[in-house]
């Protein structure tokens, strides 16, 4: 049986280009589970804000205070400017600061994706760049067997493994962030429309909320959605 040191007697035995590869990739690695690992938790607790959001705005009326949701981190600034403009004015400026929003969200994700689609490549570059080292090892030997074989080839084959291992997480992450991400959008936009609906019947009630520092929405008259 393997000795726990055979397992990593390879990195002595590589050049450094292939230890040049594994240290990318290690570092890949642990960037794109340090993104994933951020930005889930960002998300579901938007998500949980958003929530809480659209059952206010469905339930009985009140105030939303500031830092509720996308809409109330950045709703309060907008009402404020634009009050004397209209409902339209406020809708418009509230679906931009989603917009703006959105793509501070999505910060990271390109990383992740480029870490996922990359890593196989860099992976493979190592594997092949061992090969070729030890073959050209190998050419010097007078007489081979599996143990002069076996080392080398174990040795590069390590750089796949360690691109697979950094990029099947970044892919599987970056969809399933992708994913959360789409859903918390569907559901700010779906508060923006009802936010303004609100705004639309007692726009005076809005210009004191904003004076107050939160975005008021009166009691809904009909059922909540």
């Amino acid at each position: 049986m393997d000795s726990p040191g055979s397992w990593i007697s390879w990195w002595g035995n590589s050049d450094w280009m292939v230890k040049g590869v594994f240290v990318t990739l290690s570092l890949f690695s642990v960037t794109g589970w340090s993104i994933i690992l951020h930005k889930g938790r960002q998300y579901q607790s938007l998500l949980r804000e958003e929530r809480r959001l659209r059952g206010a705005l469905d339930g009985e009326g009140g105030a939303i205070p500031a830092g509720a949701g996308l809409l109330g981190r950045h709703g309060h600034e907008v009402i404020a400017h634009a009050v004397h403009g209209g409902v339209n004015v406020w809708e418009a400026g509230l679906a931009h600061a989603l917009r703006e929003k959105r793509m501070e969200l999505e910060s990271g994700l390109t990383l992740l994706a480029s870490i996922g689609a990359s890593s196989p490549f860099i992976g493979l570059f190592g594997t092949v760049w061992g090969i070729m080292h030890a073959l050209q090892g190998l050419g010097r030997q007078k007489a081979l067997s599996m143990d002069v074989v076996a080392g080398p080839v174990a040795e590069a084959l390590v750089a796949t493994g360690i691109g697979l291992l950094a990029a099947i997480p970044a892919v599987i992450g970056y969809n399933l962030l992708v994913r959360r991400l789409r859903r918390l959008m569907t559901l700010a936009e779906g508060n923006l429309l009802r936010l303004t609906d609100r705004m639309e019947e007692q726009p005076p009630a809005v210009e004191r909320g904003a004076a107050r520092g939160v975005i008021p929405f009166p009691t809904a008259t009909g059922g909540g959605a």
